[in-house]
């Protein structure tokens, strides 16, 4: 059985995330997870005209060493890297750009033989 859910009714949006949930092993956990979950569909969305969402625009960072207690929503953009230098603790009149690859240096490639600047052997 099935029924036609309207994007913009928060609520039975809640009450499908919670009935969800409820079959999963955080099923104690949906009164945290189902409201964090309608909200971060909520953001990606315009309520007044999508007719469906595209969970891509979604992005679940998992860490460990936490709790479900700890999660939160995060409403803008997280980076995993470290901060190479934090001598800096405020900047004014920034300019900030979002890169659309990975910030972390490449990995080299072992497998190249290494070059030298010797001159070739004459037998």
């Amino acid at each position: 059985m099935s029924q036609p859910v309207e994007l913009s009714n928060r609520q039975t949006l809640l009450n499908s995330a919670t009935t969800s949930l409820s079959s999963k092993v955080v099923s104690q956990y949906s009164s945290l997870l189902a409201p964090m979950s309608v909200d971060a569909v909520m953001r990606v969305i315009d309520p007044t005209t999508a007719t469906s969402v595209d969970l891509r625009d979604i992005r679940i960072i998992k860490k460990l060493g936490g709790t479900i207690d700890d999660c939160d929503m995060v409403d803008g953009l997280v980076l995993t890297q470290r901060v190479a230098n934090s001598s800096t603790s405020r900047v004014e009149k920034a300019k900030i750009g979002l890169i659309q690859f990975c910030l972390s240096p490449p990995k080299t490639d072992a497998s190249q033989p290494l070059l030298t600047n010797s001159a070739p052997q004459q037998n």
